[in-house]
């Protein structure tokens, strides 16, 4: 039979448990019922009838010790420093923690401006400009076409512009009066930044820009 400090309370500890606790009393070098008293309070809260407190604040578990004001005995505070109840920290019952709050993600870095494309223009003698601005752009005498020559010298359908690769090329059709770049008559080539062409006698300038 176990009694608390202060005020006696009957306690039916089985013999067995009581031998358990004497034992590790002497181990401990402590009582036995103080021993007893310790693991009832941690039931208490454990099961939430008591509200823990940092233990250096309560009164130590002794005989010649001071009650606490209701009578009910208190714990005695293990040495080194402040510490608080199994199971229990300075946090309320129930309450979490707030999340640790994650920094802003940086600002996605904007995609470099791609450089304005170049285009190719052709240009007659009078200074009239018109931009090659398709894959494939027809040259002739035809209202179909997509620069129109109005000469009877020149083919219905004269001349072919064609884009293949990111390069432009000219290729005559069939003319009968041909397609001309420095003298000479040509059926394809590669047109490049200030080449100049005839067709028939009509006189045409490349521009990229």
């Amino acid at each position: 039979m176990a009694k608390s400090p202060g005020r006696p309370h009957q306690v039916s500890i089985s013999d067995l448990l009581w031998e358990v606790y004497s034992s590790m009393a002497d181990d401990c070098g402590t009582q036995a019922d103080a021993l007893v008293s310790q693991a009832m309070f941690e039931m208490a809260v454990k099961l939430g009838y008591v509200n823990p407190v940092p233990q250096d604040s309560v009164p130590p578990v002794e005989d010649d010790i001071p009650q606490a004001p209701s009578g009910r005995p208190t714990r005695r505070p293990p040495p080194g420093g402040q510490k608080f109840a199994p199971g229990r920290t300075k946090e309320a019952p129930g309450r979490k923690s707030a999340p640790a709050k994650r920094p802003p993600r940086p600002a996605p870095r904007p995609a470099p401006a791609k450089a304005a494309e170049k285009g190719l223009f052709i240009v007659n003698e009078d200074g009239d400009t018109e931009k090659i601005d398709k894959d494939i752009y027809i040259i002739g005498r035809s209202s179909k076409c997509d620069l129109v020559i109005n000469s009877v010298k020149v083919s219905r359908e004269h001349a072919i512009i064609t884009r293949e690769r990111g390069d432009h090329y000219i290729e005559d059709l069939g003319s009968a009066n041909g397609t001309w770049y420095k003298g000479e008559k040509i059926e394809k080539m590669k047109v490049r930044d200030g080449d100049e062409i005839f067709i028939c006698d009509e006189k045409f300038k490349f521009v990229v820009r």
